[in-house]
Parts: structure tokens; sequence; C-alpha cells
């Protein structure tokens, strides 16, 4: 196995990992509601962001610079939603654990 196919393998790999913690979370998101609704939104639209991200990884056979900034703003995406998403859910636990009113 060359490193060339070992990187689609990879790659591949986690696209689809990323595409079932899609339709998971999505899952989730529809039967929830309210704070933790909006948290499992914000997490939700950070794996979409960073499912692009790979997939434009991935296929990128030309390296353009647009390609490459693209890529990075979605990872930076992802990483901004994901850390809200996961404030959002701290949040409504102390507030159910009485830490905050």
């Amino acid at each position: 196995m060359n490193l060339e196919s070992l990187y689609f393998w990879t790659h591949g790999l986690i696209i689809v990992g990323s595409l079932l913690a899609i339709i998971y979370t999505f899952g989730v998101v529809w039967r929830v509601e309210k704070k933790l609704d909006t948290s499992y939104k914000l997490m939700l639209s950070a794996i979409i962001a960073f499912c692009l991200s790979e997939i434009l990884d991935l296929f990128s056979f030309q390296k353009h610079e647009w390609q490459a900034i693209l890529g990075l703003i979605l990872k930076a995406l992802f990483v901004i939603l994901f850390l809200a998403g996961i404030l959002e859910m701290r949040s409504m636990l102390r507030k159910m654990d009485g830490e905050i009113k």
C-alpha cells in the first residue's frame, strides 16, 4: 500500500465517520428542544463544516490558494461552532445543577 492510497483511504474513513456523525446528530436535533436543541444545532453545523473541509481537501487535486483558504476557514468554523455548542450545553447543565441561575 503506497502513501497516496493510505492518504485517500484515511480521508475516506474520516468523511464516512463525519457523515455518520451528521446523521446521528441530526436525529438528536430532531428530538430535543430549547437549549439542548441549540447546543446540538451548533454541533451539527460544526460537524458539517468539518466534513466539507475534509471533502474539499480530498478532492483538491490541483492545489489552488482559494481551496486552501476555504479549507482553513471551514476548519476554523468547525472549532468555533463546536466550542459554542459545548459552552451552550455546559451552561444548560450548570443551570440544572443550580450552579448558576
